[in-house]
């Protein structure tokens, strides 16, 4: 009898659940984290926010175990598709597989501009400077060229087909072009254009003020979406806590920069200053702007048929995690 008595509260609960129909995420939290694979394609600062929860505890507040692995937005599309990752950082990378055939969807948005700065030897003192010149990008048919390609159309009147010379180069090797007088342009995010503005290079135009062109953020794939979205769910409000806390948070998170990418306060609050202007607020990006991206991305790809934000994107997870944080 005492044996009975024992387990009456766990029969008790046993009863219970099926009555209850399902728990909240929040008593999900309670039990072991579920782990997820989130893959980052290096460990620049762009990609704040990712680390910014993994280090602040925001993803494990959620009930999700993050393991960051680092590799190429190329690899990202693959090991996507395999199954190796379940959520990938490089979403430029993913729309472009998306774009092509690939059952792959933007769940969030990080960044909704670019935070990307065009310095330029301290001989260029305008955009028109340019002409006949050679300008550094990370890669050819990526966001930074064409961010470049606009500044170069509107700030510059240029034809940047004929008139200016994209370069395709990691950031470090820009920084070295500048250097020795091969560039005399490049296209750099934080913390390289602080970096080269305090050794005399100009920081001629930054992009935030003039484009909007979503970058950074999460995708996922069909299949997660169908068969995990708590899961999702949870991601997406660990992001959009780390967006809110290191929006509202600047010192805290000026100290945090400087301490995990190891440079100096000063440089730390230059690129903060730059890269906050960028973030999405609620991990939102407007339509216009993902059509934007869109757009651009089919007349590189050369694809005729028409293509809309919903095939690239699936945001009904985000919207109800902003109703939920009272975002919207």
């Amino acid at each position: 009898m005492r044996a009975l008595f024992r387990y009456l509260p766990r029969l008790h609960l046993a009863l219970l659940l099926p009555l209850l129909g399902p728990l909240p995420d929040s008593f999900a939290q309670t039990f072991a984290p579920e782990k997820a694979l989130i893959a980052v394609p290096s460990p620049a600062l762009s990609m704040l926010p990712v680390y910014f929860a993994q280090d602040r505890g925001l993803f494990k507040k959620e009930g999700i175990e993050p393991v960051l692995v680092m590799m190429s937005g190329r690899l990202q599309a693959i090991a996507l598709g395999t199954g190796e990752i379940d959520y990938a950082a490089s979403v430029e990378t993913i729309l472009r597989s998306t774009m092509q055939g690939m059952p792959f969807k933007i769940i969030l948005y990080t960044n909704s501009k670019m935070s990307v700065v065009l310095v330029t030897s301290p001989d260029i003192k305008s955009v028109a400077d340019l002409r006949g010149k050679a300008v550094g990008v990370t890669s050819l048919g990526g966001g930074l060229e064409y961010a470049l390609r606009e500044i170069l159309i509107q700030q510059g009147k240029l034809n940047p087909d004929r008139e200016v010379r994209a370069v395709s180069l990691g950031m470090p090797e820009q920084m070295a072009g500048l250097a020795a007088g091969s560039l005399h342009g490049a296209m750099l995010v934080p913390p390289y254009d602080g970096i080269m503005a305090r050794k005399g290079y100009r920081r001629l135009v930054s992009a935030v003020d003039l484009l909007e062109y979503p970058q950074g953020g999460i995708a996922t794939t069909d299949k997660k979406l169908k068969e995990k979205p708590a899961q999702v769910k949870r991601v997406i409000r660990a992001m959009i806590q780390a967006l809110n806390e290191i929006r509202s948070e600047r010192e805290r998170t000026v100290s945090y920069i400087a301490t995990r990418w190891k440079i100096d306060q000063e440089l730390a609050a230059q690129s903060y200053d730059i890269m906050v202007r960028s973030f999405s607020k609620d991990g939102s990006a407007s339509a216009k702007s993902i059509q934007n991206v869109i757009d651009s991305t089919r007349s590189r790809l050369q694809i005729d048929r028409a293509i809309s934000v919903n095939d690239v994107a699936a945001f009904s997870l985000l919207g109800e995690v902003q109703r939920e944080l009272s975002l919207r």
